[in-house]
């Protein structure tokens, strides 16, 4: 919880920030409680920052915190906005590079597919269809999560929508996942972690993915759906690794933050199946 982290705060590293959790200051609210009430000087350092911090979470600005807990840290901001205002997010290509045009006036990018989830929610997007909704749609989400996407997802979205296509912060799993020994790609750590898919779509790959939307474009009617199917999966499966990943941090460093109790979400299969129906019937 970022309420319980203090290492986002200047001068304050992992050292000090375990030396006020051994001391009882296991909160914000701990240490602000301390203050002086016959101090009528103006408020030191520490509560001043902690003030900003509250306003920032109360605003909802993931940027900010981003910024100042850094890539390695920020999924310590999962607890407090896994209720329906990340973004789970994934995207297919054509296999090739993101800076390489189209010929068909729908670039410049190389993006496919596009699926987006939030827990409640799942949403399709296709190239020649609704693409160029997705800055718009993203604009209610405070932050976005990929696997892999600061080097793969973001730079081609960021092709085609330029820099500020997400205003909000950008969990990347990569540095987390690793950092409590789930390595290797986002299929492998499924299967570590016990995350089952379908089995019409069990053993599909990216490169799959490009072979399938090739197919779609030569007009087999039967590639789109297991496409769509298949990045679904990738972007729903991203919330109960998050959510693992999170549970394994606090746990493993003794970090005094709630664990999620539920790892994968409730209808989680029925709203990949919606999705799928939503984004075929609309191209009928």
């Amino acid at each position: 919880m970022l309420t319980r982290s203090f290492i986002h705060l200047s001068g304050i590293g992992e050292a000090r920030e375990r030396h006020f959790w051994h001391d009882g200051l296991i909160s914000w609210d701990d240490v602000l409680q301390f203050r002086d009430l016959f101090d009528d000087g103006p408020p030191p350092p520490l509560e001043q920052a902690l003030t900003q911090s509250r306003l920032k979470l109360a605003e909802g600005d993931t940027s900010w915190f981003e910024e100042r807990l850094g890539a390695e840290q920020s999924w310590r901001m999962a607890a407090d906005f896994d209720d329906g205002r990340i973004a789970y997010l994934d995207i297919e290509t054509d296999g090739k590079k993101p800076d390489l045009p189209l010929n068909d006036g729908d670039g410049p990018d190389r993006t496919t597919v596009v699926a987006i989830w939030d827990g409640f929610e799942a949403k399709v997007f296709l190239r020649h269809h609704n693409l160029h909704e997705i800055p718009e749609y993203l604009s209610k989400y405070k932050m976005l999560c990929t696997f892999n996407g600061a080097s793969f997802d973001v730079p081609y979205l960021e092709k085609r929508f330029g820099k500020k296509f997400f205003n909000g912060a950008h969990l990347d799993l990569r540095p987390i996942t690793r950092a409590v020994g789930l390595t290797g790609g986002l299929k492998k750590i499924e299967t570590q972690i016990g995350i089952e898919r379908p089995a019409d779509i069990r053993n599909y790959s990216g490169y799959d993915a490009v072979k399938l939307w090739a197919a779609h474009l030569r007009g087999r009617k039967d590639a789109l759906v297991p496409l769509i199917r298949y990045n679904l999966y990738d972007s729903v499966n991203l919330q109960t690794v998050l959510r693992v990943a999170y549970n394994w941090a606090a746990v493993y460093d003794n970090l005094p933050f709630r664990r999620f109790d539920d790892l994968q979400a409730i209808g989680l299969h029925g709203a990949v199946d919606r999705a799928v129906k939503d984004v075929m019937s609309a191209k009928r």
